[in-house]
């Protein structure tokens, strides 16, 4: 994707009228109106900073709505053969968002998966971006619904082998169903897929996902409240984490389950589940009907 780089109001204005010779004024104005945008949202953020003042909730919806319009924008241009560019834009937009803590705790992450219906619109195979969505849209923006609608648009355009390793979207679209929308059958039907999909590759990370979902749809057949259930699906989400905040939800939630956390020195989590809830699991398991 390479690196983001800051460009002035003028150097977008330079870049959309330079496109006019590459690709038409399409590209030129499509690029233009995404840095108009980008620039509107930074004097917003710095209107306030000017005023000697801090973020207020106010100033917090303002931006909010003006990043929304520009979403709505965002859905509506034509892209020109440059969709990937495209969703890698609207991507770095999210991280933003995503990650300014400060307008956060005084709004909300409700824009999370508005990002990401564009995201997945222009780039379906951009599978990194997915691992973004679960903990932004259902862990903080509260609408698993829309995630699972996301994933599920998103693997409509994917085959087992491509992108390779789509199956990690079947596992967390199991998770998303298992945890925030209670829709059991949904997640056993995903956490098979995944199965099916991972036995295309030999690699020990695809096989131990094969494992691990064939494992956790039999834990769900077998007993829908299944402990360990919870366990495998809170200890996906700590592994697919890329930032802290999921991170920190997934281990209080590990560890109110009885699983035992470690943090190595890299910040790298570990964790042990104790043999009373493996016991425990077990005898509950052999009261269940086949």
């Amino acid at each position: 994707m390479g690196e983001p780089k800051e460009f002035s109001s003028i150097t977008m204005v330079a870049i959309a009228f330079s496109g006019k010779t590459v690709k038409s004024l399409g590209l030129g104005a499509m690029i233009l109106a995404c840095g108009a945008v980008v620039v509107s949202l930074q004097q917003l953020r710095l209107t306030g900073l000017k005023q000697g003042t801090d973020l207020t909730p106010e100033l917090v919806e303002r931006q909010v709505q003006a990043e929304a319009a520009s979403l709505a924008l965002w859905q509506q241009l034509p892209a020109y053969g440059y969709d990937n560019l495209f969703a890698n834009w609207v991507f770095l937009r999210f991280l933003q968002y995503f990650g300014d803590d400060e307008a956060r705790n005084l709004g909300n992450y409700r824009l999370s998966a508005d990002f990401f219906e564009v995201i997945v619109e222009r780039d379906p195979w951009f599978v990194e971006g997915y691992y973004y969505l679960s903990g932004s849209s259902s862990l903080y923006g509260g609408t698993p619904d829309r995630t699972v609608d996301i994933l599920n648009r998103g693997l409509a355009q994917m085959t087992p082998t491509t992108p390779p390793k789509g199956f990690f979207l079947w596992r967390m679209k199991a998770i998303d169903e298992h945890l925030f929308l209670g829709d059991v059958p949904a997640a056993i039907q995903s956490h098979k897929t995944a199965a099916e999909w991972a036995s295309y590759y030999d690699d020990p990370e695809s096989q131990s996902a094969k494992e691990r979902s064939e494992q956790t749809a039999a834990f769900l057949e077998r007993d829908p409240r299944s402990v360990m259930a919870r366990i495998t699906a809170w200890s996906g989400i700590l592994g697919q984490a890329r930032d802290v905040e999921t991170q920190r939800r997934a281990i209080a939630e590990l560890e109110a389950l009885g699983v035992i956390i470690e943090v190595d020195a890299t910040g790298r989590p570990s964790f042990t589940i104790p043999p009373e809830i493996l016991e425990a699991e077990r005898e509950a398991l052999q009261i269940q009907p086949d």
